[in-house]
């Protein structure tokens, strides 16, 4: 494992658009509870306002207009890619031939081939490395997830979720970007439920070969907007999974989850707290559990697992809080980096099959 950082965190953030002010502010919530341990000194942006405007919430930290100008500053222990898919792997490379510990959004590229010559970058310089596939995180879907580990549960039979959001180009997701096939990876699949592809093996574990259909109605040559994705698990079972980027802007991007065992069937419409509807046996009718009882059992299983979030413990309703935390505590040597990046070049393989399935109309084996 590499020497832990001593000292305060010195962070760089490359990019000021939403998730980058994310993550600023998650970073601020970790830094308020954990006795100033991180701190962002630097904001590169290609626009230079965003980047005054972000660096502005951290007391003298720099805007400036370069990932490249932050990679050289040799005082930055780590930085965090929150830029356009398409600048992912070269700015990966350079920080980590640069020594700096790196924390990369989903996707991590334009392709497996990328994300993999990103993964040997990092390997090779012997750096640290997080992903953001921030589902992992999530209160309702770790509840569900430990529920479904309970023996009396059975063999699960099926699972299917529905990831749905506003075409992300406006509304409180707006990246204009998002429909520049330059800049983007793809369409809802890649740049959206990535986290689902994740999400649903590290759930249920791996899968073995999938079978994909995708629409595209938004006019950008590789940007689909919708994607139906069947999965064959290893465990036995099967997953399905719709993706869909619509035209309702006052929908709230959301996902429901549907997971039935031998013995259990639970649901939820939210992502993040709940509440869950479960129905057990042979009982005759479905149960709630409410979201005060989702973050009471999220919070006892993630500090057991992760005891190094405590000092964060009022912010664990929020999974990018928690994200961020974890990679912190990384890096001050409390813990593995976890999502590992590893995990992200999974996820983006995943998904490639998904788009090799939907050119070839064939199901496409995986490897497990």
């Amino acid at each position: 494992m590499p020497t832990p950082v001593s000292g305060q965190i010195r962070v760089g953030i490359i990019g000021a658009g939403l998730i980058g002010q994310a993550h600023s502010m998650m970073l601020r919530c970790v830094a308020d509870r954990t006795e100033q341990s991180v701190r962002v000194v630097s904001v590169a942006d290609l626009s230079h306002p965003a980047a005054e405007r972000l660096a502005a919430r951290w007391d003298r930290a720099r805007a400036l207009e370069s990932a490249e100008e932050i990679i050289a500053d040799s005082s930055i222990d780590a930085v965090w890619i929150c830029t356009p898919t398409a600048m992912h792997r070269q700015t990966c490379i350079a920080a980590a031939r640069a020594g700096k510990h790196i924390f990369c959004e989903k996707p991590l590229a334009m392709s497996v081939a990328e994300a993999s010559e990103m993964a040997a970058a990092i390997e090779a310089s012997g750096v640290m490395s997080q992903v953001g596939l921030v589902m992992r995180f999530s209160p309702v879907y770790n509840v569900i997830k430990a529920m479904f580990k309970e023996p009396d549960a059975g063999t699960l039979l099926s699972v299917t979720m529905r990831d749905d959001q506003d075409f992300p180009t406006r509304g409180v997701h707006a990246s204009a970007w998002r429909n520049d096939p330059s800049l983007t990876a793809g369409g809802t699949l890649i740049e959206h439920s990535v986290h689902d592809f994740d999400l649903l093996t590290w759930m249920f574990g791996p899968v073995t070969s999938l079978y994909c259909r995708t629409r595209n109605l938004n006019g950008a040559d590789g940007v689909e907007d919708f994607g139906a994705t069947a999965m064959e698990f290893a465990g036995g079972f099967h997953a399905q999974l719709t993706s869909v980027w619509h035209r309702m802007i006052g929908r709230p991007s959301n996902r429901r989850l549907e997971v039935f065992a031998e013995n259990l069937f639970a649901a939820s419409d939210a992502d993040m707290l709940g509440p869950i509807l479960f129905q057990r046996g042979s009982g005759a009718k479905e149960e709630t559990v409410s979201e005060r009882e989702v973050m009471a059992g999220f919070t006892e299983k993630i500090l057991r697992e992760r005891p190094y979030l405590a000092p964060i413990e009022d912010c664990l309703a929020i999974p990018y809080a928690a994200e961020d935390a974890a990679f912190v505590a990384a890096l001050k040597g409390a813990c593995e980096p976890d999502p590992e990046f590893a995990a992200g070049v999974a996820a983006q393989r995943m998904v490639e099959a998904a788009y090799e399935s939907a050119r070839l109309r064939a199901a496409v084996p995986l490897r497990t």
